[in-house]
Order: C-alpha cells, then structure tokens, then sequence
C-alpha cells in the first residue's frame, strides 16, 4: 500500500512524523496524537497503529534516559507498569477484533470525562494514597489502550496530570510506561505474526523523522513554565478527544 502513495502523501506523512517528534519531545507525549491520524488517512487505522509501535518504543526510551533522575518521584511506578503489561495482549487481541468505532468511543469517553473534571474542579489533583490505589487500574488501561489503538495517552496523561508535576518529571512518569507498553505491544504483535518485513521496514523508516525532530523539542521543555506547560498538555488532550469523538460518531 505504501508503494502507491504520491510524494505529496510522503511528505505530509513525514511533516506529521517531524511534528509529532518535536511535540514529543517537548511534552513526552503527542506523536502518536499527531501521527496516527494522518497516517492513517493513507494507510488505515490498523495500519498506522502498527507501523507506530517501533517509532514510539523507541522516542520514548530516548526520552526516559534523558530524564531518569526523575525517577526517584513514582514509587507507585512498578505497580503501574506491571498491570500494564497485563492489559496489553488484551488491548492487541481487541486492536484484531473490535471496530475503529468501538475503539475510538472508548478512549473519547475517557478523555472528556477526565476534561470536565479538570474545568470543574482545575484545582484537583490526587494524593500520595489515591496514586498507590488507582495506578493499577491505569497501568491496566494503558495497557490496553496502546496495543488496540497506539495511544495510552488517554490513560497514562491523565492520571499523571492529576499530579501536577514539573515538565521533566512528567515527561519521565509518561514516557515511562508508553516505553514499556511500546515494547509488550510490538513483542505481542510479533507473537501473532502481524509484522512482516515490509511493515517492519515502514517502522524503521517511520522512526527517522521523528527522531530528529525530538532533541529540539526536548530542549524547548526545560524553559516552559509550569503553568504553560500543564496547559499545553491539557490542550493535547482536547486535541485528542476532538479527533476520537469524530472517528466514533461521524467518520465511516
């Protein structure tokens, strides 16, 4: 399918790609927000999502190095990652089975819940006791969410959102398990025989763009405030329940 896409279809792919890297690293999240979307306009869905995987595995390693003395500030971090791992052969056996609609209708409602309840009450934010609580529970749906639709972001963000951190910190809490979903994801879809060599070397190809882009990015984030910062993140999640929203009530 790739073979066939003009050179004006490649060059928006690898704006989005730059884009999405730029953002990335800025931020820690937003590739696969930028990314998918338009990929997937050429290639579908499932198509994108795969192609994704190798690309977000490895930005976010990048980015988890870069900021690893954060680390110290997630003690609820293994618990997290372990219920992630878990969800994730779920969310890719669900990426085979359920309907684009179905998918997106579930990371939308999720997302606006999340939104309303930060216009509502913007000074909420979770305690120590509430993260240990809920980050199984997160780590699940992130889990699920990445292998089914490439993006955790509507699980992971939010939750590490609520914590109000400084941007290094949340790049590092997100970039954390996005890595490590990234990683059971492609293993996963490895397992089912779903890579071949082609879609394997689209992934690789993929990976480029958006790995020179994230250095720049990465060092606009140190001179954000943190203010603009969280707003900036926020926004990134409109953006994303906007785009789910349309694919799960107007698209098809």
């Amino acid at each position: 399918m790739v073979e066939s896409l003009s050179l004006q279809a490649v060059l928006i792919i690898v704006l989005a790609l730059v884009a999405g890297g730029f953002i990335k690293g800025m931020t820690g999240m937003g590739l696969p927000t930028v990314a998918i979307p338009v990929l997937a306009s050429f290639l579908g869905v499932e198509h994108a999502v795969i192609v994704m995987v190798f690309p977000v595995m490895v930005l976010n390693a990048w980015l988890v190095w870069r900021h690893r003395d954060c680390a110290n500030q997630f003690p609820e971090m293994p618990r997290l990652l372990l219920a992630g791992c878990v969800g994730a052969p779920l969310g890719a056996w669900f990426l085979v089975a359920a309907s684009d609609r179905v998918l997106s209708a579930i990371l939308s409602a999720w997302l606006v819940v999340y939104i309303l309840l930060r216009f509502l009450h913007p000074n909420f934010s979770l305690s120590l006791r509430s993260r240990y609580r809920l980050s199984p529970l997160t780590g699940f749906c992130s889990g699920a969410f990445q292998a089914a639709t490439g993006m955790s972001a509507p699980a992971i963000a939010t939750y590490f959102h609520a914590l109000k951190l400084e941007p290094r910190a949340y790049i590092y809490a997100v970039a954390t398990p996005f890595m490590v979903m990234s990683v059971v994801q492609f293993a996963t879809l490895v397992s089912l025989g779903v890579y071949t060599s082609a879609l394997l070397m689209e992934s690789l190809l993929a990976t480029i763009p958006a790995m020179l882009a994230i250095p720049l990015g990465a060092s606009l984030s140190g001179k954000i405030k943190k203010q603009v910062f969280d707003n900036i993140i926020l926004g990134l999640l409109i953006m994303a329940s906007i785009r789910l929203l349309y694919s799960s009530i107007w698209s098809g």
